[in-house]
């Protein structure tokens, strides 16, 4: 065990063969700005260099949940992978370096998010779009293959965007080298939805084993063109071809991989559709890509791709994917302060979250005396336990004002001027009041007369309308529920 604890930290420790600091970088190199993405041990953030104002992702991985969730080999793989690869379509790790308690990974900042954000946003793709983004993750892949690494967790989450919207593949941390004994795979931890049957087949012999050995290598990267299919169908038809029919245990989805049971739309595109048909082929070795069929080359050569041009694809310019979509605002960074744990500070002080119908007395009684003394807002909440808060800008015609809201027991929701630190005005509550998700950011409170136009900058619309939700049903129904346990982008609650 302490030897394995000596070889992780070794190989974590700092690269400092990296052209954007040529010391050993340190977290007080950078001011944190928002989350931008969260995982079983990790979280990332955009993050500004101070010595060059430049902004790149920083993954930050907590130690101790990597050893509690037994992902050594994956967050290795992940660090082996990106030290491999020199591709325009997958994210660059710029270097790593470590402290006592957490690795730090510093990667190239997609600004524009992840792909599975907009496919939410529009319920799906057009067919002109959904060729295009396919094509870029194909030119992805057949470069993963060419260097003998196979993604196993392809999907559209780890699909993310750049400013002038062209693809970067990220998260390897389910990835596999082919050929490197000496690198040790993780056990498999995909995504149900994108899953292989092989895989699964495997994962049934094996007791989830993912050995890289054995003589079905030369087939392994054929899961990542099951994956692919997968994708080409959600973003035409809004959803992947295996999933549960409501609250079904995973167990269902996995039979209907292994029986290959999915169905395509009237109107699906026939040149897709023959595509996916060729893709989801429950024999990797029958599977388009595979050797008896033509190669990994024969999927470019299908009529779908027809219109790209492979030479130039990287610098061509991206279909019009959203007309209407609100730009990632920018970060303050003069008003952040350095270093991680200082940043973390800083964040949780104006972004916090309570159940109120989970608070018992004593659990009140000490949250409201902590929130008189450190919470420089609660003079603005006449007394009531804060159950929420947080930065939004309220929209008013052309302009928006920065606002910070605070959702309290009563109940009430009230919006402060930061600046001037003055009470500017409270929402009206009433059991008609109703709530809109229209993207990850923007979300609308319907009052009688009026609506409230709100954008949540750290893109967390949607927790500011679980909460708002389940305030309003502990004071406004007779029987308080359980509330979105699944519920999609762009809906409208009312009543709960």
């Amino acid at each position: 065990m302490y030897i394995k604890v000596f070889n992780f930290c070794r190989a974590m420790s700092a690269d400092s063969t990296n052209e954007i600091n040529r010391h050993i970088p340190k977290p007080s190199d950078f001011k944190f700005g928002k989350e931008i993405g969260h995982g079983s041990f990790s979280t990332v953030y955009v993050v500004q260099e101070i010595s060059t104002s430049s902004e790149f992702a920083m993954k930050v991985v907590d130690k101790q949940r990597v050893w509690r969730y037994k992902a050594v080999d994956s967050v290795l793989m992940e660090k082996e992978v990106l030290k491999r690869t020199n591709h325009v379509f997958i994210i660059r790790l710029h270097c790593t370096f470590q402290d006592s308690t957490r690795l730090f990974y510093l990667l190239e900042y997609a600004r524009c998010g992840e792909l599975l954000s907009y496919l939410t946003h529009f319920t799906s793709l057009s067919v002109h779009c959904t060729r295009f983004y396919a094509a870029e993750i194909l030119m992805a892949l057949d470069y993963l293959h060419s260097v003998s690494i196979v993604h196993r967790d392809l999907k559209p989450e780890n699909v993310l965007l750049t400013d002038k919207m062209h693809i970067k593949l990220a998260d390897f941390g389910s990835a596999v080298i082919l050929n490197s004994p000496n690198i040790k795979a993780p056990n498999f931890t995909g995504t149900p939805e994108y899953v292989s049957p092989e895989m699964l087949s495997r994962i049934s012999r094996q007791g989830n084993s993912s050995s890289n050995g054995g003589n079905s290598q030369d087939l392994t990267y054929l899961m990542d063109f099951w994956a692919f299919g997968c994708i080409i169908y959600q973003l035409i038809s809004g959803f992947p071809p295996f999933r549960k029919s409501g609250p079904a245990h995973e167990y269902e989805t996995f039979q209907k991989i292994l029986s290959l049971s999915y169905t395509f739309a009237s109107n699906f595109d026939p040149i897709a559709k023959d595509l996916v048909e060729k893709l989801l082929v429950i024999s990797p070795s029958e599977r388009l890509g595979s050797p008896s069929h033509g190669g990994s080359v024969s999927v470019r050569q299908h009529m779908f791709f027809s219109e790209i041009k492979w030479d130039t694809l990287p610098h061509q310019e991206p279909p019009l994917l959203v007309p209407n979509l609100e730009p990632i605002a920018p970060e303050g960074w003069d008003d952040l302060p350095v270093g991680f744990e200082d940043a973390e500070k800083y964040h949780l002080s104006r972004e916090l979250s309570l159940v109120a119908s989970e608070i018992t007395e004593d659990d009140r009684i000490r949250l409201l005396n902590t929130q008189e003394r450190h919470n420089p807002f609660n003079r603005f909440v006449r007394g009531r336990l804060i159950l929420k808060q947080g930065i939004l800008f309220k929209r008013r015609g052309l302009f928006s004002r920065k606002r910070m809201f605070l959702l309290t027991e009563g109940p009430h929701l009230f919006y402060v001027d930061m600046e001037n630190m003055t009470l500017k005005g409270e929402v009206a509550w009433s059991s008609s009041l109703t709530l809109e998700v229209r993207s990850n950011k923007l979300f609308f409170i319907h009052v009688p007369n009026k609506t409230y136009y709100l954008e949540d900058p750290s893109g967390h619309a949607d927790d500011w309308v679980k909460q708002i939700a389940a305030v309003k049903t502990q004071y406004f129904s007779d029987t308080p529920q359980t509330l979105f346990s699944n519920y999609p982008s762009t809906s409208t609650y009312s009543g709960i």
